[in-house]
């Protein structure tokens, strides 16, 4: 595998937990309440157990850094500490609706696919194979949101 799956940075995770405030959008407050969505947590990148979990909200721009493309959007994390994700595609992701969003320079959109469970692998490869690709963020294909960067390994 020549990729990794990349949550939202744990400094943004954490100062969430701490200040209940978007590190990005300072005005913006985060909310927390028992998960009646299965998201996933954006750091951990499991679903979570409706009725059960506590989550917190916030918005979140995946584009920060990257470009000066605003893309803020409500995201989902655990409301208690949870190990970040490290490694290829996460098994919950495979049993969501995502679509595969292959960026280019200053983030533009070169190719949207709906990501194939069994073949989620080769799609990633190969939109990562494209020389007019940097990265490929994986959006939930129901409620629009960002779920996490793919990058090359």
């Amino acid at each position: 595998m020549n990729f990794k799956v990349e949550p939202i940075p744990a400094e943004i995770t954490s100062e969430v937990r701490r200040s209940m405030v978007s590190p990005q959008y300072r005005g913006l407050a985060a909310n927390a309440s028992v998960a009646d969505g299965y998201g996933p947590c954006r750091s951990c990148l499991r679903v979570f157990d409706q009725g059960t979990d506590r989550r917190i909200s916030f918005t979140y721009n995946a584009f920060d850094g990257l470009s000066d493309l605003p893309d803020p959007g409500p995201v989902f994390i655990h409301e208690n500490e949870c190990e970040a994700f490290e490694g290829g595609i996460p098994e919950d992701i495979l049993e969501l609706p995502v679509y595969l969003e292959a960026f280019g320079e200053d983030s533009v959109i070169v190719r949207r696919v709906r990501m194939d469970r069994s073949t989620v692998n080769d799609q990633l490869l190969g939109l990562l194979d494209r020389p007019d690709v940097q990265f490929v963020n994986l959006r939930n294909a129901e409620a629009g949101c960002f779920i996490a960067r793919v990058v090359r390994t």
